[in-house]
């Protein structure tokens, strides 16, 4: 196939070849000082198919390069907020693997680092993520992992695992043995404090609790709990407790590994418009963790799990309390900013769709951290107080 020539053209040629394609440009010195902070690749090659009417490689009448303009800040203005709650998902994920590290193997690399201490099944693929670590330790990328390198007589895990890389660190997760893999998984979602008000692992009597409703349905479908042999009741129940651990433990991964995918795609340049992960949420797992509105049809049917809507999920499951909240409070004056006009709410509906998430979605996710149990009793001691954004859908 021929390939297309490339020739330069002036920020004014530019202009024309946009009105060309019926783009208004209602003042050339304003289109070109935001051609020249944007680029035009930037600007109308990446967002034109989602403006483009349909069928044609024309733009909708009356769309403006202020418009164009105005669909690329909406994108980037979400995109550096998901960025930050990533990043308290990451640091919150490397201290709760440093604190189950160092409270069962130590603090010396030598001993948390141990082989013997990680999941034996893939042997090679153990000691290829430990050697990768060690490499870390003897090169480090920081400064504190160099300042205790020099200071200390040894690196404990919540320094090594400071200098890591997410994918890196998610390798690590991978490897753990199942009970360290759980009690991190406890510690993070909001499962058991969901229905009981307070963290798994300072209350073992609740996480019991909590598994027992989880299991309780489909053991009463699979066995007579009142007048059944007791010993297959309690088979029965302990094979039903083994699959909800092991879900947990899945849809654990799959969120981080989600995560992981959209840092990648951000560090890469990718848009978010499209953003799809390679790892899909199940919906039947993510409602281990959290209630949602959303169907399992619908859920399916527009695969919510592995695009925008998907990170929304996981971060308001991984975050901490207060985390979770502050994302709903800038989501909500995000949307707010950007639908104070006509056409400014034209920009932004248009931009929703093509991301692919639900009609008023900030509302459906505010929902979500709504049933789970704190968001009531938080009220009263949160900092964020009602504003005047509290109630706009």
């Amino acid at each position: 196939m021929k390939k297309k020539k490339i020739k330069f053209l002036t920020y004014q040629q530019q202009l024309d070849l946009l009105r060309d394609h019926g783009l208004i440009i209602t003042n050339d010195r304003i289109g070109i000082e935001i051609l020249k902070s944007r680029g035009y690749y930037n600007l109308v090659n990446r967002y034109k198919e989602d403006l483009y009417e349909k069928g044609k490689k024309e733009y909708p009448i009356e769309t403006t390069l202020e418009d164009l303009d105005k669909y690329h800040r909406i994108e980037d203005d979400l995109r550096n907020i998901l960025f930050r709650f990533t990043l308290n998902v990451e640091q919150r994920l490397k201290e709760n693997m440093s604190y189950a590290l160092s409270s069962n193997f130590g603090v010396d690399p030598k001993q948390y680092l141990d082989p013997h201490n990680f999941n034996s099944r893939h042997a090679s693929r153990t000691e290829n993520i430990l050697y990768d670590f060690e490499k870390i330790l003897k090169r480090p990328r920081t400064e504190p992992l160099r300042y205790y390198k020099k200071n200390y007589d040894v690196v404990p895990p919540w320094i090594l695992l400071n200098d890591a890389m997410l994918g890196e660190t998610r390798m690590l997760f991978g490897i753990l043995p199942f009970e360290l893999k759980l009690y991190i998984v406890k510690s993070m979602f909001p499962i058991a404090e969901q229905y009981f008000g307070s963290r798994p692992e300072n209350n073992q009597d609740e996480w019991h609790n909590y598994v027992f409703w989880q299991t309780e349905e489909e053991l009463d479908k699979k066995v007579d709990i009142e007048h059944g042999d007791p010993l297959i009741v309690e088979k029965v129940a302990k094979h039903l407790e083994s699959n909800l651990k092991n879900n947990l433990i899945e849809l654990f991964s799959t969120m981080i590994r989600s995560i992981n995918d959209f840092r990648n795609a951000l560090a890469h340049g990718d848009r978010i418009v499209h953003f799809k992960s390679r790892y899909n949420l199940k919906y039947k797992q993510v409602n281990l963790v959290i209630e949602s509105d959303v169907t399992e049809n619908e859920f399916n049917k527009k695969k919510f799990g592995n695009g925008i809507y998907g990170i929304l999920i996981i971060l308001l499951s991984l975050l901490d309390k207060y985390d979770a909240m502050l994302l709903i409070r800038q989501l909500k004056d995000w949307q707010y900013q950007n639908t104070r006009t006509y056409n400014d709410k034209k920009t932004y509906n248009l931009f929703i769709k093509n991301c692919n998430l639900p009609f008023k979605f900030t509302q459906k996710i505010e929902d979500i951290n709504k049933s789970l149990y704190y968001y009531s009793d938080l009220r009263k001691y949160s900092p964020f107080q009602r504003g005047k954004y509290e109630d706009y859908d």
